[in-house]
Order: C-alpha cells, then sequence, then structure tokens
C-alpha cells in the first residue's frame, strides 16, 4: 500500500465532512485512515488498484460521492496547443499523453500535494518511472508548439529543475541525483521536449527543466506523461487532470500529431443487478445497486453505469460489484455456513516439522518472490535468479535463491518478542533449479555456532541422515564460526552465526545463528 498524508484543513477545503466522519468513512471505503500524531495531519494507506486515490483531492472526491450520492463530472474543453511526437522516439519511449489545465491556484498545500502524487504514481503505476513518467510545466513560460523527439547524449543542453547550469543529458546522468537514480531507464537516444523556441522543457524519465517550474504565480499548467504503455499514460493524465479540476483548474485538451488527445473517456457497462446478487449472497434490487454504484462515484443512465475514466480499476462487471459490496458495507454482511459439507485431511507433513517442534522452533512462511538486494543485505554471494518479467511491487522482482533473508526479516519484525525466538521455514528456492531447503536461526543473548550445530546433528540423526560439518567460510556469517553441511555425502549448505554486518543490516540487536540446508 502506498501513504498519502495531509493535513484535515486541506481535506475540509475540499468536501464538508467532520475528521471523525472522514477518518471512519475513508476505513469503510478501503482506504485505512488514522491521525500521525501531528498537528491536524491524517495518513491514509491506498492500494494499488486505486491511483485515482492517491492525493488529497482524489479521496476528497471519494467522500463526496459517498455523501451525496453524485458522481463528479468534470468539463474538457477543445484545445489548440499541439504536440509533435516524433518518430525518434519510437524505440525510445513510444508513449506520449497530456493536457493543458488553466487556472489553477497554486497555494502551498496544493503544490505539496501535486509533488506527492506525481512522486505516488511514479513508484506504483510507473513501476518506479520505467512505465510512467510525468512532468507538470508552467505554461506561461514555454511558446507552443511542442515537440517530442529523441537526440543524442551530447546534442543539447538546458538547465535541470534545481540547478544553474546548462548541461548536456549525458552530464545530467552522470552527475545529476535524478540522473544517478534513472540512468539505467535511459539508452543512447535520450526523449526531449522542447518548445518552439527550442527551450527544453523536459527530459523525460529523468528530469524537467528549471525554466518551467512552478512557483505561487503559477496559474495554467501543461502536463506531459511519457512511457512505455500507451494505456498507462492515458489512465495518469486522466488522474492527474481530474485532481487539477477538484483545485478549479479549467480542463483543455491538446492535440498529438494534429489529432485530439481524448480525455476522461467514460467506460460503460451494464448495471450488473443480478450478478450482484449472486455473487454477494444478498438480495438487491436494480434500484438498490445504481444507488450503490453511484455512492462509489459512477454516473448511471438507464441500465447502464458510466464508469468514470479516472477509474483504472473497473475492467469488468466483477469491480462493479466489488464496488456494491463497498458501499453497502463488509462488516454489514451476515457470516452464514456454507450450503454443502466437506470432510478436510491433513496435508503431508514434512519429516523435520515435528523434529524441529520438538527443539522449540517455531513455523514460520514468507514470501517465495524476493528481490536480489535483500540477498546482498544478508551478505548471499549473487547468483543467477529467476526474475520476474512485470514485476508489481520492488520488493518481488525475482525468485528467491535463499529463505535466510525472508528469515532474518521475520527475526528483524519480531525483534521485541520475548527470547529466545527459534524458527524454521522449510519452502522452495530457484538457485535458479527449483529446490528445497530448510532454515533454521536462534536469535537470543547466548546464540552460538554450538548451538545451531547441535540443532543441526540432532534433526540429521533423527531424520536417519549421514552429516558430516567442515569449517568452512560463507557470507552471512562470522569468519572462523562458520561451517559447510554434508548429508549423505553431498553438500547441503552451511551453517554458523551471522555476522555483525549483516545484523547490523537488518537492524538486529541480538546474535543470531543459523542454518540453511537442502534437503529435496
Amino acid at each position: 500500500m502506498a501513504q498519502v498524508n495531509f493535513t484535515f484543513p486541506d481535506l475540509r477545503e475540499l468536501v464538508t465532512i467532520r475528521k471523525e466522519d472522514a477518518i471512519e468513512t475513508l476505513t469503510s471505503l478501503g482506504f485505512p485512515a488514522e491521525e500521525t500524531g501531528k498537528e491536524d495531519e491524517l495518513t491514509v494507506e491506498v492500494t494499488p488498484n486505486r491511483p485515482d486515490c492517491l492525493c488529497v483531492e482524489g479521496l476528497a472526491r471519494a467522500l463526496h460521492s459517498y455523501q451525496t450520492g453524485k458522481a463528479k463530472y468534470y468539463e474538457v474543453a477543445k484545445g489548440k496547443v499541439e504536440v509533435d511526437v516524433n518518430p525518434t522516439v519510437a524505440n525510445v519511449r513510444p508513449a506520449f499523453g497530456g493536457a493543458v489545465v488553466r487556472d489553477v491556484r497554486m497555494a502551498d498545500a496544493f503544490l505539496r500535494s501535486l509533488m506527492q502524487v506525481q512522486e505516488k504514481l511514479h513508484d506504483t503505476l510507473g513501476r518506479k518511472r520505467r512505465k510512467i513518467a510525468i512532468g507538470i510545466h508552467d505554461f506561461d513560460r514555454v511558446q507552443p508548439p511542442f515537440r517530442y523527439f529523441a537526440c543524442g547524449r551530447k546534442d543539447v543542453q538546458f538547465v535541470p529543475l534545481e540547478m544553474e547550469e546548462k548541461m548536456t543529458p549525458e552530464q545530467i546522468l552522470l552527475e545529476h541525483p535524478k540522473g544517478v537514480d534513472y540512468a539505467h531507464l535511459v539508452g543512447e537516444r535520450c526523449p526531449m521536449i522542447e518548445d518552439s523556441n527550442q527551450e527544453i522543457l523536459s527530459f523525460p524519465p529523468i528530469i524537467n527543466g528549471e525554466l518551467t517550474k512552478l512557483t505561487d504565480r503559477t496559474r495554467n499548467l501543461f502536463i506531459d506523461c511519457t512511457g512505455t504503455s500507451e494505456e498507462a499514460v492515458k489512465q495518469t493524465v486522466n488522474i492527474l487532470v481530474a485532481m487539477l479540476s477538484e483545485r478549479g483548474g479549467k480542463i483543455e485538451e491538446i492535440l498529438i500529431n494534429g489529432k485530439p488527445y481524448p480525455l476522461l473517456q467514460e467506460h460503460v457497462w451494464p448495471v450488473p443487478a443480478k450478478q450482484a446478487e449472486r455473487l454477494l449472497g444478498i438480495k438487491l434490487s436494480h434500484a438498490t445497486v445504481c444507488e450503490y454504484l453511484q455512492k462509489m462515484g459512477h454516473r448511471i443512465a438507464g441500465d447502464a453505469v458510466h464508469v468514470p475514466g479516472y477509474r483504472v480499476d473497473v475492467m469488468n462487471e466483477v469491480d462493479l460489484v466489488e464496488d456494491v459490496a463497498i458501499a453497502y458495507g463488509f462488516n454489514n454482511f451476515e457470516p452464514s455456513l456454507p450450503e454443502f459439507a466437506s470432510v478436510g485431511k491433513a496435508s503431508p507433513e514434512s519429516v523435520f516439522h515435528e523434529l524441529l517442534l520438538g527443539l522449540g522452533y517455531d513455523e514460520v512462511m514468507s514470501w517465495t518472490l524476493s528481490n536480489p538486494a535483500h540477498e546482498r543485505k544478508a551478505g548471499i554471494p549473487h547468483g543467477s535468479a529467476v526474475e520476474i518479467e512485470n514485476p508489481l511491487a520492488e520488493d518481488f522482482t525475482a525468485f528467491r535463491t535463499s529463505i535466510l533473508p525472508n528469515i532474518l526479516t521475520v527475526l528483524s519484525d519480531s525483534k521485541n518478542e520475548k527470547l529466545p525466538i527459534r524458527i524454521y521455514e522449510e519452502g522452495a528456492v530457484g538457485a535458479p533449479q527449483l529446490e528445497n531447503r530448510l532454515c533454521i536461526a536462534s536469535m537470543h543473548p547466548k546464540a552460538s555456532f554450538s548451538e545451531i550445530k547441535g540443532a543441526v546433528l540432532a534433526i540429521a540423526k533423527a531424520a536417519g541422515l549421514e552429516i558430516s560439518i567442515e569449517k568452512e567460510e560463507f557470507g552471512p556469517f562470522i569468519f572462523g564460526r562458520s561451517a559447510a553441511v554434508y548429508l549423505n555425502g553431498k553438500k547441503a549448505g552451511y551453517l554458523g552465526e551471522i555476522s555483525p554486518e549483516v545484523l547490523e543490516n537488518f537492524s538486529l540487536e541480538q546474535p543470531v545463528c543459523a542454518a540453511e540446508l537442502r534437503v529435496s
């Protein structure tokens, strides 16, 4: 989940509601809200499927619709601002979208909200700027038409945001903090946006130009959004213009290669009255379903539901049924037993499960997806990992090649619990071939090499395995206090005391001893 922070007075400017009611209603709508402890500040957790609510304006809109049962409607004016998308970006960063928004009052609270939503959209919908990147510019400081093109790393110069001297794209990628952070997203050809005077507005997805920096005097905005996905770019532009309209901005289309770029187009679905009744298991009339959908911000016209263009999460009728359930209230559903009988049976248990319970270890279960950075953090040498082609989160980019980082994370999350803490996990890793491993760890002031060695010897003996332990150094462990474990004559893993550096990486203050063994 992404966290959105704002002050309650800022929310009150957008929707009339008491603080207690705002917290309760947002939480019931699936956005857990609470006070931060700072004066009048609220924090709200927003799920990845609702990027339209990654700002106070979107949350205020959701509260307004829920209170009034009326959907917000935003007018879109025809525009004359033209953007030429040059063929040179086709193999660089091909998708482009944008809009002009006029008569915006750039108060401090709104400027903070705008910066926050830009950052949140980059991290979530934008997959760390890879899929989409946003530029928001002071429109009155440039002269349309605009051109989106790709150039070499030394072909142009401009003053990047928060700098004073002109820099080439190559200098920005090597020296500017944002350039260093996102240089991996740019190849030899760099995407650029310039105006008719050849002034550079933006070097997406890296940095905007200082020329179009937003100030409290800014009134008219030009929004650009570039990326690798046309759909994601369109969704992002729709979310931004709807947000700006909540602040009184007037939305205006732009022309891309001579064609109007459509904004906030509604998606039309039939009212899912029967499907809602079947899936939710409650009696619902057609009128009641329509009422609930309107409370969730949809427009009803006859037997059709018009889903607003900024609601990117509605992909089929089941998503509309989910909105009906939210408006009805999950706490209002009465629990009931299923209408069918079944006979359960225990799943086969590992031979190690009972052995480790007898030794005082508790079982944990962690994610099989990980990030190579977690393994480096644990001091484990980098190996080949099966990478996820389209990861949804930065922490889950590859199939794990070790269980030890997960075990250390669990210990870190449990460090305030009563000691000793002894845990284990048996599960799959890809190293890169899929194999079954057992990882055990003990954390307390006297955790030692002897303790973990004794536990491994006891497990092997009880399981009928021939075991030998030979001195060998391995990354996560203290030098001289680690060993390789051989089961039935084959190398199966390592054991030892976790090094101080690794303990510090996981914010652990107590000694930890651990072992990880291949038990396929």
